[in-house]
């Protein structure tokens, strides 16, 4: 896969952790093997995540953000330490975790292939990785958009459409197309699991009044099957694993 060009700016992404999301996410992850072991949260921010790996059965999580600031209001709990750090350089050693969340962060990053590369060093063999990022199907572009001077702080309906190298000059974080995401993943080394999409949950920008929001949530599961509308999702989940070598043959735990 060609190499992919940045943004010219790519900027920290605002925090997700808000309750119902949270909990569709991580049952979306939980769905395919249930949270345990030792976790890394790379890409914290203000530790929503982190605190739901906790409790959701992980035995040790730790949270790694770049913007120490966000860690100021993390909850704090026994099993949970937050460290300082990038994706592209973790302060940590080689096969110490059981399992990292990137959660709306790759898109952001420096290098990604950097940051993925490192992250495939720190997950034990037959550990897995959920990594969720922004889905170039989505017919609206979340982040906002630059022109200029001017900063566009609602999403941008076709944004995501438009040719790479004109989206990428107004883009203020990355997106992907599904099949993108999956090399990116598979460069780095690891094998994929599953490839999902997420949807909005509408709850930090609840645009349609209450009833039609829940109304909505109900349809979710179905709206993730239905062939018309299971690839516009906002973001997509991939859940892949870092193989185990028998004898130089790579197989899966």
């Amino acid at each position: 896969m060609p190499p992919r060009d940045p943004p010219r700016y790519i900027e920290p992404g605002a925090p997700t952790a808000h309750p119902f999301n949270v909990a569709y996410r991580l049952r979306k992850i939980n769905a395919a093997e249930p949270t345990a072991g030792r976790w890394l949260d790379c890409g914290c921010a203000d530790g929503g995540y982190t605190r739901a790996l906790a409790l959701s059965g992980a035995s040790r999580v730790i949270g790694l953000e770049a913007e120490t600031d966000r860690l100021w209001s993390a909850v704090r709990l026994p099993e949970i330490t937050f460290s300082s750090g990038l994706g592209e350089r973790l302060p940590f050693r080689s096969d110490s975790f059981d399992g990292v969340l990137l959660n709306e962060v790759l898109e952001h990053v420096a290098d990604e292939q950097a940051t993925l590369a490192e992250l495939f060093r720190v997950i034990l063999p037959g550990g897995r990785i959920a990594l969720m990022s922004p889905n170039r199907w989505f017919p609206f572009e979340g982040h906002g958009m630059r022109l200029g001077s001017l900063w566009v702080n609602f999403p941008v309906p076709l944004l995501p459409w438009l040719p790479m190298r004109l989206a990428h000059r107004v883009m203020r974080a990355r997106n992907y197309w599904p099949g993108d995401l999956r090399g990116l993943v598979c460069e780095a080394g690891f094998a994929i699991d599953a490839c999902q999409t997420v949807f909005p949950v509408f709850e930090a920008f609840p645009w349609l009044p209450a009833p039609v929001i829940q109304w909505y949530r109900h349809l979710i599961p179905l709206l993730e099957r239905l062939p018309i509308t299971r690839h516009l999702g906002v973001s997509i989940l991939i859940l892949a694993r870092k193989p185990v070598y028998v004898d130089g043959v790579a197989s899966n735990r």
